[in-house]
């Protein structure tokens, strides 16, 4: 028979010496014990041969028994287990937290589970590893602990599986909120802050977004030096300062030859600085002199990321970290090149609609003429305000025509439509109403007529418009429309403006004809105010809900004719809206007050 204190290796020799006497009193006869020991054998057998980790540890947490499995996972053979410390074995995992779970399950007797994370002499030292624990308590007969059992299986894929899937639903997200957040802005600015805001502190401590300015001749890379823009930046809190060391936004940044933003430029990829040297920075920093910023400001690691449209390099996101954070990894990277190439296509398309709106200004600037100089006993003052949200010109327009005999016409007229043929047609129906009222004809007269050669070139825009004849000689003001909407009269003293219920008539275009015209008193105590639609129509109610917060607005009688404006465009909103807005407003001139325009 074999030796029976050695079937025992995991107690020491008094322990097992005792327990083979208790045995031999209780039963008293050699076949019983060879029973017991046969059924040990089989124990032994399932431990040794077990996949799972198994370690008999004693009450000083040493290791009385390990099989092969654990001997494995933790890369050292079972000898070089037994007698030894858990943190003299596996010195790459957090000891003291293993060991208090250890403790605690000798003190009370309750079984423990427990996640370790860390290295094994089985693994790279580079790439940590988990196990899941779980301990029990070993007793004697009478319950005493006389060690503890841990068995361990290593979950290492399946928490690396869950890492990616977190990953990849971390990168999903972050794309769609980047969509969400830069692709429906259409300013450069706002685009590029969003960018900067979804980057810290997910990605970054801090980040920024630099735009290539063109040279003068417009080329946006030119064959000098490389100049950009300082657009954005956002920071944690801890780098608050970091303006005053990189530069604000606003500033023109000239990055050095051979720089890493220069690098990112040229070469349209990413460039990555991990835990930098101070020779290495000031070879790749944008600025050398601002070095030393950058150290006390405790930024150790930086990358450098193309902002690229249609294949052309439009700017760089810099990102940076300090402290604690850990170095750039390459699929961090690689998620900092897919947000910055849709972050790219959102800020192109902001710059191009910045460039397209401001060439359809000056484009608008130039078909609107200067309006004619009214009589000197009339006073007037106008405005026009584009779109808010398109850059397509509108077809809005006002103008002051003078006449023979004092009197002065007013028109406020709005074309169909956006977009350069709106803009051209505009053109078109401001000309021909002028040049109609130059000819003496009634403000009816002129809209019949306009109507009648309309239909003979068969243009296709049709235009509202709306005709005030202004003479001051016999106070009276008369009006023809076709489609506009009613004009407001505000009468000294009172403040709130009322609606001027004319006839109307059809628009111009619409190929129907039958305006007529009527005459109302107008008195020097009286202000008269123009609109297109612009001014008071809005998605969320109807057109006379908008009418009846026009009527509601206050006015002071008394102020300028720009004033009365200002309150009209402040009190209504006007101007951030999806159509542009042009107001005329007249009163008979006082000669105490002199003349608005």
């Amino acid at each position: 028979m074999a030796d029976p204190v050695g079937a025992f290796s995991f107690l020491d020799d008094t322990q097992a010496r005792e327990l083979l006497a208790a045995l031999d009193a209780a039963l008293g006869e050699q076949p019983a014990l060879d029973a017991l020991l046969a059924d040990y054998h089989l124990v032994r057998q399932i431990l040794d041969r077990a996949t799972v980790g198994i370690a008999v540890l004693d009450l000083d947490l040493r290791y009385r028994y390990v099989n092969q499995a654990l001997a494995e996972i933790n890369g050292i053979p079972v000898a070089g287990h037994l007698g030894r410390a858990i943190g003299e074995v596996v010195p790459g995992i957090d000891v003291s937290a293993a060991e208090a779970e250890l403790v605690a399950v000798l003190a009370d007797g309750k079984a423990r589970v427990h996640t370790v994370e860390g290295t094994t002499a089985s693994g790279p030292p580079t790439e940590p590893r988990w196990w899941h624990n779980a301990y029990h308590r070993l007793e004697s007969p009478t319950g005493e602990p006389v060690g503890a059992l841990a068995m361990v299986l290593e979950i290492t894929e399946d928490r690396r599986i869950r890492q990616a899937l977190d990953r990849a639903r971390t990168r999903l997200a972050l794309l769609d909120e980047a969509a969400t957040r830069i692709g429906t802005t259409l300013d450069v600015a706002q685009a590029s802050k969003e960018l900067t805001r979804l980057l810290v502190p997910r990605l970054a401590d801090a980040a920024l977004v630099d735009i290539v300015e063109p040279d003068r001749h417009g080329n946006d890379h030119p064959g000098g030096d490389l100049t950009m823009r300082r657009v954005a930046l956002s920071t944690s809190a801890e780098l608050v300062a970091t303006s005053a060391a990189v530069g604000g936004t606003g500033a023109l940044i000239h990055p050095q030859p051979g720089s890493a933003a220069a690098r990112c430029v040229a070469e349209q990829v990413p460039v990555v600085l991990n835990f930098a040297t101070d020779e290495e920075l000031r070879a790749s920093a944008t600025n050398a002199e601002r070095v030393i910023r950058y150290r006390r400001l405790g930024l150790h690691s930086g990358a450098f990321v193309p902002l690229t449209a249609g294949g052309t390099v439009i700017g760089v996101v810099i990102l940076a970290r300090g402290g604690q954070s850990p170095a750039f990894s390459p699929d961090e990277v690689a998620l900092m090149v897919e947000l910055a190439s849709r972050a790219g296509s959102g800020i192109s398309n902001a710059q191009r609609y910045s460039h397209e709106h401001e060439s359809a200004l000056a484009l608008q600037r130039a078909l609107l003429a200067e309006p004619m100089t009214p009589h000197p006993d009339v006073e007037c003052a106008g405005r026009y305000l584009p779109a808010g949200t398109s850059a397509e010109v509108g077809g809005d327009w006002y103008d002051t025509v003078a006449l023979p005999g004092g009197r002065t016409l007013l028109v406020v007229g709005d074309v169909m439509g956006h977009g350069l043929d709106a803009a051209a047609t505009m053109s078109e129906y401001r000309s021909l109403v002028r040049a109609l009222a130059l000819q003496r004809r009634s403000p009816a007269g002129i809209l019949r007529e306009a109507e009648r050669i309309v239909e003979a070139l068969e243009q296709e825009r049709v235009a509202t418009c709306a005709l005030a004849l202004l003479d001051p000689a016999s106070r009276s003001c008369t009006f023809a429309t076709a489609g506009h909407l009613p004009p407001l009269q505000l009468d000294r003293p009172h403040q709130h403006g009322r609606l001027l219920r004319l006839p109307v008539g059809p628009p111009l275009g619409a190929g129907t004809g039958g305006h007529t015209a009527i005459t109302l008193p107008f008195d020097p105590g009286s202000t008269l105010l123009l609109y297109t639609d612009g001014l008071i129509e809005r998605r969320d109610r109807d057109i006379e809900q908008s009418l009846d917060a026009l009527t509601a607005l206050r006015f002071d009688p008394d102020a300028p004719l720009e004033h009365l404006i200002d309150t009209a465009l402040t009190g209504l909103t006007a101007g951030h809206g999806e159509d542009d807005v042009a107001i005329l407003a007249t009163r008979l001139a006082d000669p105490d007050r002199g003349r608005s325009v």
